[in-house]
């Protein structure tokens, strides 16, 4: 009996706790913004699916001082398959949301070809858990991997975003997380007349950790220095990079490196690096605005100010 009591007080407390967080947010739906689930679609031709494939972009606009502008955000990978490419977990968290629609930006976030409820299969990776590939054969899939995602990206960008959400001929800001963060600089360099800024958070195509071995690390650096300068040298969109202390994904200096690689492109960027936080792991850093809220705006405000 009295565990059962103590099981309907933990729920209510939840409850309760639940309602606070919705009283207390800044920007509400309904009130603040609007969501809507729209679809790109792509017609696939290979060993995977043959076929049209339907993309999902999940759609933020804001209700108040409506810029008419577009932040893109990309989502990150699965971790090597390391869970499903249907788990609903690549939707922009909360505060990312909240940032930039309560600053006027439709905030599109695009589900890429066979992730969350996108059709297709999902092949920017392959399972190196259950013995599908080797961590040799992530790199191998990276061409491949980010021809895909850029084609799902832009079927989603012609088709919904210019002429819908946004006036043709406009610019978009390019933003995204871990491997989104690092599509949006690719993304960049494909169409540079497109994107007139790029925020990038804990960018990296591929993980570069102390669990690989040192060849292992330096072929996956090897391959995001090469497509990072390539890219850099066709755009001329300014970025914001932004990284955390304690982030398993990249080990100590890579982050900088990385960063290294798209200045030698001659892209120069903005670094910002988070030593002191209270995150459980700094690849989360999207979730904390006070973080890095400042500084991105700021660099938004170096946008507005930039002549088209």
């Amino acid at each position: 009996m009295r565990a059962f009591f103590v099981t309907i007080l933990l729920s209510l407390l939840a409850v309760v706790e639940i309602s606070a967080q919705a009283v207390d947010r800044d920007v509400v739906w309904g009130r603040d913004y609007t969501f809507e689930r729209m679809e790109a679609k792509r017609v696939v031709k290979d060993k995977e699916d043959n076929g049209t494939i339907r993309l999902v972009a999940y759609v933020y606009r804001p209700l108040k001082n409506d810029r008419h502008e577009v932040v893109l955000f990309s989502h990150g990978s699965t971790g090597g398959l390391g869970r499903s490419p249907k788990e609903s977990l690549d939707a922009p968290p909360i505060p990312v949301v909240n940032f930039f629609v309560s600053r006027g930006y439709t905030l599109v976030a695009p589900m890429r070809r066979g992730r969350n409820e996108s059709t297709g299969t999902y092949i920017e990776e392959c399972s190196v858990y259950t013995g599908q590939c080797t961590v040799g054969d992530q790199v191998v899939l990276g061409e491949r991997g980010i021809k895909e995602a850029l084609l799902d990206t832009n079927a989603v960008i012609d088709q919904l975003i210019l002429g819908r959400l946004a006036a043709r001929g406009s610019k978009i800001i390019a933003a995204g997380n871990s491997r989104g963060g690092f599509l949006s600089l690719m993304l960049a360099g494909e169409r540079p007349s497109l994107v007139k800024g790029i925020i990038s958070f804990v960018g990296g195509w591929y993980g570069v950790t102390e669990r690989l071995t040192a060849e292992q690390n330096q072929q996956r650096m090897d391959d995001q220095k090469i497509r990072l300068e390539r890219a850099a040298k066709r755009t001329n969109a300014p970025s914001i990079w932004i990284y955390a202390a304690r982030d398993p994904t990249y080990k100590s200096g890579v982050p900088q490196q990385l960063h290294s690689y798209w200045n030698a492109g001659g892209a120069k960027a903005e670094f910002i690096y988070v030593e002191d936080h209270a995150l459980l792991s700094g690849h989360q850093v999207t979730t904390n605005p006070a973080l890095w809220g400042k500084p991105v705006d700021e660099f938004l405000k170096t946008l507005d100010s930039t002549k088209p």
